[in-house]
């Protein structure tokens, strides 16, 4: 016969289903209890629900507050795995970073040839998009000459404009 503060225990455990709107089966299928009937003898004080195997997972499908689970474990110590808000985690910020991108002489000479021609190119900000992969994949990535670079400005316009 379980003693008078093990009895609070399945007091507070019949409590907590109650409060959860779910029924045994519920909560055993949600918590992997392999038979409703091993809930409903933890709930009668059958058998020591605290103690066994399936607190924490009851405790987390129950969802009971680390107050809650404290008074009725005191010496339980386990990392909070809910999220603190809602959605996906926050990236870092990071503070925005010029990256050095030098532009090839050869792209400078197409500006010169095809300048007037497309005004946009005149820009640095152009500049720096069209060179940009080059700069991250090597001076052998890329175009070599101006006319490789004219070749890769009108295939590539529409997306950059």
């Amino acid at each position: 016969m379980p003693q008078t503060a093990e009895i609070d225990i399945y007091e507070k455990l019949r409590g907590y289903i109650k409060r959860s709107g779910k029924s045994q089966r519920q909560l055993s299928d949600e918590v992997g209890i392999p038979q409703p009937s091993y809930l409903s003898h933890m709930a009668n004080g059958r058998v020591n629900w605290v103690e066994g195997d399936y607190f924490r997972p009851l405790s987390e499908a129950l969802g009971l507050s680390k107050e809650e689970i404290r008074e009725l474990k005191p010496e339980i110590i386990w990392e909070d795995r809910s999220p603190t808000r809602p959605g996906p985690p926050i990236p870092p910020v990071v503070p925005f970073r010029e990256t050095p991108i030098s532009i090839p002489p050869e792209l400078l000479q197409m500006v010169e040839k095809h300048g007037d021609a497309y005004p946009v190119l005149k820009t640095a900000q152009m500049q720096r998009m069209l060179a940009a992969p080059r700069n991250f994949g090597g001076a052998e990535v890329g175009p070599q000459t101006a006319e490789d670079w004219f070749d890769y400005w009108m295939a590539n316009k529409r997306f950059l404009t």
